[in-house]
């Protein structure tokens, strides 16, 4: 049987539950939850590696991340194209990573955008591709 139509607002409602999931799967260190995030065939792109691929993916992320003692993304502005079963969803993002547990002055901060690529499948929305395009970086005292 397939699955029933969608509308254009229920495709962006679920596109923006996702790239929530998308943030607070990295702060919550849920490094396999955020690879389930993604295709099969997915790119991560990031100004310093690239990852093709949900095999390895987690552990990719855990080792970009995982040495930070925390940290903290946020995305707004998001700007989703629909196009069928595909969508783009260009955003503002901010990063800010703490370096040392419990001195909330030991931080680095960037900011920039994210454009996702987007794939719907049986199972609904999937992130297909990522990249990160830093503008600024800041760091703490």
């Amino acid at each position: 049987m397939a699955a029933p139509a969608t509308t254009a607002e229920q495709d962006r409602s679920s596109i923006l539950d996702l790239l929530a999931r998308f943030v607070h799967c990295l702060d919550r260190r849920d490094f396999d939850g955020y690879a389930s995030l993604f295709t099969e065939d997915c790119r991560l792109s990031l100004p310093h590696a690239t990852h093709h691929g949900r095999a390895g993916l987690a552990a990719f992320v855990a080792a970009d991340l995982g040495g930070h003692a925390e940290t903290h993304h946020s995305t707004s502005d998001h700007l989703v194209r629909l196009d069928g079963d595909t969508a783009v969803v260009r955003s503002q993002m901010r990063a800010v990573h703490l370096r040392t547990q419990g001195d909330p002055t030991d931080w680095w901060a960037v900011g920039g955008r994210y454009e996702h690529v987007l794939r719907r499948g049986p199972d609904g929305w999937l992130i297909r591709a990522v990249t990160v395009t830093p503008v600024w970086l800041a760091e703490g005292p």
